[in-house]
């Protein structure tokens, strides 16, 4: 992929979004289609990585014992104590898991944490696990781990053949959306079998606006 081609992409995204104005700041994505797996067998991409620069603003919830409050408590949007999850209900876990983007939870109160929070949980794809290294201890760098977190997007093609992620908004300049773009296609090249071989378009677009090619 070349710099020019998505160069003339954006022009053309951000040409149709200063056509048709909205009351909102579009965000512009980045789809990358690939070809169908030939055989069951056949490898799906399931894997996270991190933007160099984060496209979205999260809001973060830790589950913790007593021994971390103090240093949690300033870094966390919440934080939740062992000897608080009996409050919460199937009702107040669902508004919880609307609220908060990502889910922390200190090692040794994971197995009440999963008992009591991990059905919603793992249904909206927000437990805490090692594979997005959200299971914290009083070791750890929270501060370094939460900044991470923030630029951490996922990959897949569980569902589908693409992988649809946000790169950017319509007001950020076309170098940093650029390096997302070419990041995130180097990281669905190198999880492909077959490199480029197994990609069959490449797109981008706005919110509320027609896919472009690159």
């Amino acid at each position: 992929m070349e710099q020019a081609q998505i160069e003339a992409a954006l022009s053309t995204v951000k040409g149709e979004i200063a056509e048709k104005a909205r009351k909102f700041t579009q965000a512009i994505d980045l789809i990358i289609v690939t070809k169908p797996p030939r055989a069951k067998t056949d490898v799906k991409i399931d894997t996270v990585t991190n933007l160099p620069r984060a496209t979205s603003v999260i809001k973060t919830c830790a589950f913790i014992d007593k021994d971390m409050s103090t240093q949690a408590g300033g870094v966390f949007d919440k934080t939740i104590l062992k000897d608080e999850f009996g409050k919460y209900d199937k009702k107040a876990i669902k508004k919880l898991i609307k609220t908060y983007n990502f889910f922390f939870s200190e090692a040794s109160v994971m197995a009440p944490a999963a008992a009591k929070f991990g059905k919603q949980l793992t249904a909206a794809n927000k437990m805490p696990n090692p594979k997005t290294n959200t299971i914290i201890s009083p070791a750890s760098d929270l501060k370094g781990i939460v900044a991470k977190v923030r630029s951490l997007v996922k990959l897949s093609t569980k569902k589908n053949n693409a992988v649809c992620v946000k790169v950017g908004d319509q007001n950020w300049n076309n170098q940093d959306i650029s390096k997302n773009i070419l990041f995130v296609y180097s990281a669905v090249k190198s999880a492909l079998p077959n490199g480029d071989s197994s990609i069959k378009h490449v797109y981008i677009k706005p919110t509320m606006g027609k896919k472009v090619a690159l």
